[in-house]
């Protein structure tokens, strides 16, 4: 009898544990769940932020992406190889700020006269 009541509690201790764990995990989802849901509307709002700076200026734009930022600081510094991991934000702008410099050195050695904005989201 002894047994019985022995495996019964350990069963219900099991059991009440594996409630907890789920419990946790359920409220582990919410929390995502509303930091996707934040995300979406940081986004959103940085999109129509976009357009409206597109929108201000008059003419024709030609908008450049930097695709790979994180590969091009591993490339081209060791501090930016080593920043990586840490400072992912500031190694993005960064190599904006680079990229920009580099391409306004480009156009005006052949005879383009430009201005370049670097336009950083909300949060990035």
């Amino acid at each position: 009898m002894t047994l019985a009541v022995g495996i019964s509690i350990v069963f219900a201790l099991a059991l009440a544990g594996t409630g907890y764990l789920l419990w946790r995990a359920y409220r582990r989802l919410d929390a995502l769940n509303a930091q996707i849901a934040q995300l979406a509307h940081d986004l959103e709002h940085a999109n129509e932020e976009l357009a409206g700076v597109l929108a201000e200026v008059s003419g024709s734009r030609i908008i450049v992406e930097v695709i790979n930022p994180m590969t091009l600081a591993r490339a081209r510094s060791r501090w930016g190889a080593a920043l990586v991991g840490v400072a992912p934000r500031m190694i993005r702008r960064r190599v904006y700020e680079i990229v920009a410099r580099e391409m306004k050195q480009q156009l005006a050695s052949q005879g383009v006269e430009a201005h370049l904005d670097i336009f950083h989201p909300t949060g990035s």
